[in-house]
């Protein structure tokens, strides 16, 4: 769970407990006389009435949870050493992407401008919210808090994940951003002025771009059981991203590596914490002749 902070490589396959050892002892054990159980099937993933034999409190804000945002920072921004021939094929796809873009941006631009209206800049200030910080962070703030109230594991956890995709984001954009120093089209410079190292032009890549497909990401994979959900989450990131190419504020390339770029950060983020949180649990009642209880088994 989040706060656990636990390396997939320090999770071990427990094995099986063995009647009548003192390996078979739980923390769950309970007196025999008092055990109940309609049935023997294996539970995964505790629904809510078997939530309290899970470690729920590692789902909530706490010293490890931010703590877990540096180690996750250093996890991601390593990444490119740890990717195998498919990362990189896709990561030339992306680069290839954004060059072809870049080719075009100054057409984009162009066929935006003569088709800009009070209509499309209602569309715009409608979409251009979800990819800004003081509207988003609070509106997972509330999400987190109805799963708290609710009693819903699962908005907290999308809640607290989708912020660190968010913050984690956000930090390779701005990096980005002033390393790159491209100019804004809104500026009447070219589309290839890029000035390096500065803070005075930070137009390469789109930030509400990024950040709005890095929250789409965890929503539409934590709820993907859920239909429409993904192409709802994708589709307000795409108009976000749109929204910028209206307001002349982005070229068409920096809002398509923006969207690669949170897109692949959130699933890098996914992916490390399934194997933190290690997401299979079985549950399932133990009785031998010194009592009974219950065995919580983990499996990666």
């Amino acid at each position: 769970m989040i706060g656990g902070w636990a390396h997939a490589d320090e999770i071990r396959e427990p094995e099986f407990f063995k009647n009548n050892s003192e390996e078979s002892r739980n923390f769950f054990d309970a007196d025999f006389s008092e055990l109940k159980f309609s049935d023997y099937r294996s539970y995964t993933s505790a629904p809510k009435k078997r939530k309290k034999l899970r470690n729920i409190k590692n789902l909530d804000i706490s010293s490890d949870y931010f703590m877990g945002i540096f180690y996750d920072i250093a996890y991601t921004a390593t990444s490119p050493a740890r990717w195998e021939k498919p990362d990189w094929i896709m990561a030339g796809t992306v680069a290839v992407g954004t060059g072809f873009f870049v080719g075009l941006d100054e057409e984009i631009r162009d066929v935006f401008e003569e088709n800009r209206s009070s209509t499309t800049d209602d569309f715009a200030n409608l979409f251009e919210p979800f990819g800004n910080g003081f509207v988003t962070v609070p509106a997972l703030a509330a999400f987190y808090i109805f799963g708290h109230y609710d009693e819903n594991d699962k908005a907290k956890q999308t809640a607290l994940i989708a912020t660190e995709s968010f913050l984690i984001t956000g930090l390779y954009t701005t990096i980005l951003k002033v390393s790159m120093g491209r100019h804004r089209p809104s500026t009447g410079d070219s589309s290839t002025s890029f000035d390096g190292f500065t803070t005075d032009h930070k137009s390469f890549p789109s930030g509400h771009t990024s950040t709005a497909f890095a929250i789409a990401t965890v929503i539409a994979n934590k709820y993907e059981e859920t239909p429409y959900i993904k192409p709802i989450s994708y589709g307000i990131a795409s108009l976000t991203g749109l929204s910028r190419i209206n307001d002349d504020k982005h070229w068409a390339s920096d809002v398509f590596f923006g969207a690669a770029l949170g897109y692949f950060t959130s699933k890098t983020i996914l992916r490390l914490h399934n194997n933190k949180q290690g997401q299979h649990f079985t549950i399932y009642p133990r009785a031998d002749s010194r009592g009974g209880g219950i065995v919580l088994s983990k499996n990666f």
